[in-house]
């Protein structure tokens, strides 16, 4: 179970700071406004396809890859609707 956790953790982190890396590229260019769309999406497509993946590792019985990839997108998902709703709300 100890390994479960350290590899949500992990995900959660690794997660967080590929976002904030993709977010400081986009607010460094002139078009924030069509880039923070752009990593919106970007993070969207790729917590469905950790989702899955993460899926398919449970059915597998690997249960640290699976807490590894399902929280790797929790953190950019949630920071990319508060960000979108700063920019346009």
């Amino acid at each position: 179970m100890r390994n479960e956790i350290i590899a949500g953790i992990g995900g959660l982190v690794v997660g967080h700071i590929l976002w904030l890396t993709a977010i400081s590229l986009a607010t460094d260019s002139g078009y924030v406004n069509q880039w923070v769309l752009v990593v919106a999406a970007v993070s969207f497509l790729i917590a469905v396809a950790a989702g899955l993946l993460g899926f398919r590792k449970y059915q597998q019985k690997s249960h640290v890859w699976a807490a590894f990839l399902w929280l790797l997108p929790v953190s950019p998902v949630l920071f990319s609707i508060a960000v979108l709703g700063v920019t346009y709300l």
